[in-house]
């Protein structure tokens, strides 16, 4: 299943997802840092470099190969001492086309799934809702479909939600 999630998706005629988990190579990397930059996602070069280390899948134009989106998932520990993943999407702003965002998910989703059966693996990925529109009824409906279900909210008022990988 892993050698399938590292075969691009493509998913529109100008885009594709691809799993970059654990292989994101120095020349992708430095492509990462200065997207996160350029883009104004981050703003310390120190954090984009750290966060380069968690990126689990990378939107990418498909003739270019640029990078215009990326899901990363930092790897932690709860209160029982098991992994879980916290997952963070940003898509350029000149990108954001209806679906691409449920794409990266997906993608990120399926790696994930496929690595839960590892010793030590995380066994559920957790999200917090930073943007607003994604607390609509609609949103809501996408994060169920892909099975987020809200657990809780987060200190600062923001929805928390969670998906388990294995059963």
């Amino acid at each position: 299943m892993i050698q399938a999630i590292n075969t691009p998706t493509k998913v529109t005629p100008r885009f594709h997802v691809r799993w970059v988990f654990g292989s994101v190579t120095e020349a992708m990397r430095q492509q990462l840092i200065a997207f996160w930059l350029q883009e104004g996602a981050l703003t310390n070069p120190d954090e984009a470099w750290w966060r380069s280390w968690e990126v689990a899948c990378v939107l990418q134009e498909e003739e270019s190969h640029h990078i215009v989106g990326v899901c990363t998932v930092a790897i932690r520990m709860d209160e029982h001492n098991r992994s879980y993943g916290f997952v963070r999407m940003f898509i350029r702003p000149g990108s954001r086309l209806i679906g691409l965002n449920v794409s990266l998910m997906e993608r990120m989703i399926e790696g994930f799934t496929a690595l839960a059966r590892e010793p030590g693996a995380p066994h559920r990925l957790i999200a917090t809702i930073e943007n607003r529109k994604l607390e609509r009824r609609g949103a809501q409906r996408i994060f169920a479909r892909l099975g987020f279900v809200h657990v809780g909210t987060a200190p600062n008022g923001e929805l928390v939600m969670q998906r388990v990988l294995t059963t």
